[in-house]
């Protein structure tokens, strides 16, 4: 994928840059440093749903597709206009991103809004950033939505990543929760966490337990009254 290329010009643009080595150890990534660049960036509206938006819908659903977008911004193509302010200085020269990439702050609500409307018009198909999710009731409905969804992805130059897949599954994980034909529940790991939590000695464990505890709300009967005592620590 033709993802940077050598800026030969002068640039009022040069962030640095780090190379951070990948799991495994082979491969390495480039994060580029966008806080200064990134005050220039003129940004969108474009909300980015809640899990609980997500899931809404899914209730009743039995069949389950998984799907997950290969190089995940790097599939989207930048504005030639905009590429400058992406530009980053390597011991090589200049370079200067051609895709999305991590680190502007516009990137994630972009990225919703494209795959957002790339599935415009899919019935039961949902998706948070790259992670896409086609459910039905019934192995022939939920087929027929994934054939939907492809072709509509395909339109869009939308690659998806083959083993990352899951296809006609009775249960999968998305965003942190158990999907099956029971209905919507916590992850095992979630599960543990809830278990191994030690009790909060300040105010940012607090923060950090009641963040744990409102991501699996619905899972919680009152919810609102059980962590009201430990909102008013803070």
């Amino acid at each position: 994928m033709d993802v940077i290329e050598k800026v030969e010009s002068p640039s009022q643009w040069m962030s640095p840059v780090i190379v951070v080595p990948k799991p495994g150890g082979k491969d390495v990534r480039l994060v580029v440093d966008m806080r200064a660049a990134n005050q220039a960036v003129m940004r969108e509206s474009h909300p980015i749903p809640t899990v609980d938006e997500v899931l809404h819908d899914m209730n009743g659903a039995k069949v389950f597709s998984k799907l997950d977008l290969k190089y995940g911004y790097h599939q989207i193509e930048l504005d030639p206009d905009s590429r400058e302010i992406t530009t980053f200085v390597t011991h090589k020269g200049l370079f200067r991103y051609k895709r999305l990439i991590f680190g502007i702050n516009a990137a994630s609500e972009k990225f919703q809004n494209i795959i957002s409307q790339a599935l415009q018009g899919c019935e039961g198909a949902q998706n948070i950033s790259d992670d896409i999710v086609v459910y039905g009731a019934n192995q022939e409905e939920q087929y027929q939505r994934l054939r939907k969804v492809m072709h509509k992805l395909s339109e869009a130059n939308l690659t998806l990543s083959k083993e990352k897949c899951e296809f006609g599954m009775d249960e999968i994980t998305f965003t942190g929760h158990v999907l099956s034909e029971h209905g919507i529940g916590p992850t095992e790991e979630r599960v543990k966490d809830f278990a191994n939590a030690e009790r909060p000695r300040s105010i940012s464990e607090v923060k950090s337990f009641l963040g744990l505890v409102n991501f699996s709300g619905r899972f919680i009967k009152e919810l609102a009254r059980k962590s009201s005592s430990l909102e008013r620590t803070y």
